[in-house]
């Protein structure tokens, strides 16, 4: 393995949310960086180079993991809409065929990557209720955890091509985008509506923590399986609508009612009402420390950068 300032890594899906803060990482440190994406990174440098392709539906072109030093995988159809059938089917199959096709180019490689880091999610668990779970934590039953299962285990058939895997198992992620921006969409009309009256465990994840643990899978070499890459304090829905509802000074003046938030997301209405209490005992074992641990420390980052 070539030292880190030499090293080439390939990141499929790199133009989405997470894949452009990992991008500017990466290239910030000396790493040559070439990104394979339907869509081209709004980015440009001298050591990021692009090869538009939908590896859902193809394997990776020209041999490109000849002579890299990793891949990273971030390929996935977003959760966030109507599950229709055809939503589902887009969902399961953009993961688990971009990896198989990640997989096939791997093993038709002579000098092979010395990691594959695969995107996942903390769905595998399902609904844990008040339970805490760490990364031994059993399977749920539904549709996200059968997806993620399966997802995972396609890519930990690259094992048997000497590649070490490591699946990032990514609770929902604050930053300037994703679930924050959902969050506070009336944000400037001047109040914040909640998604539900109950009370489940919100787990989460700062955008600086999941690209620092993309980075720390890549540089630390004994890390492979699993990991929870979600904060170590997971709060109570309540707690987390409040403390931003205190930190950018927006009140909480409105409860989506279910029957609504079912007739515009279908089946994923029942997502608003998981409970996830997930820790990240292996990243804590390994030596991860977290930027932002507490929920406070992250929506304070996040937002005085925003309002």
């Amino acid at each position: 393995m070539l030292e880190w300032f030499y090293m080439t890594i390939v990141v499929t899906g790199g133009a989405g949310f997470i894949g452009k803060n990992l991008l500017e990482s990466l290239l910030g440190d000396g790493y040559t960086v070439i990104v394979v994406d339907r869509v081209a990174p709004n980015r440009i440098h001298p050591k990021l180079f692009f090869i538009q392709c939908d590896i859902t539906a193809t394997p990776l072109p020209y041999n490109i993991l000849e002579h890299t030093d990793a891949v990273i995988n971030l390929v996935g159809e977003p959760i966030a809409g109507a599950w229709t059938p055809e939503k589902m089917t887009l969902i399961k199959e953009s993961r688990i065929k971009s990896t198989q096709h990640i997989v096939e180019s791997i093993a038709a490689t002579k000098s092979r990557p010395g990691v594959f880091i695969n995107a996942s999610a903390i769905g595998f668990y399902g609904d844990t209720a008040d339970e805490v779970v760490d990364e031994q934590g059993p399977v749920g039953t539904d549709f996200l955890a059968e997806v993620v299962a399966s997802w995972e285990a396609v890519a930990r058939t690259a094992i048997d091509y000497g590649v070490r895997v490591v699946c990032v198992r990514t609770a929902p992620v604050l930053g300037k985008g994703g679930i924050l921006k959902l969050t506070t969409k009336t944000s400037p009309f001047g109040f914040l509506v909640k998604t539900t009256k109950t009370n489940p465990w919100f787990s989460w994840i700062h955008i600086s923590d999941i690209v620092g643990v993309y980075r720390f899978a890549l540089e630390t070499t004994t890390l492979q399986g699993v990991v929870n890459a979600s904060a170590p304090e997971p709060v109570l829905y309540q707690t987390f609508m409040s403390t931003l509802s205190a930190v950018i000074h927006r009140p909480i003046t409105i409860t989506a009612p279910l029957w609504l938030l079912t007739i515009f997301y279908k089946g994923m209405s029942t997502e608003f009402t998981k409970s996830s209490r997930v820790v990240p005992r292996r990243l804590v074992d390994k030596g991860y420390v977290f930027k932002y641990p507490t929920i406070e420390e992250a929506l304070r980052d996040i937002t005085n950068k925003v309002y």
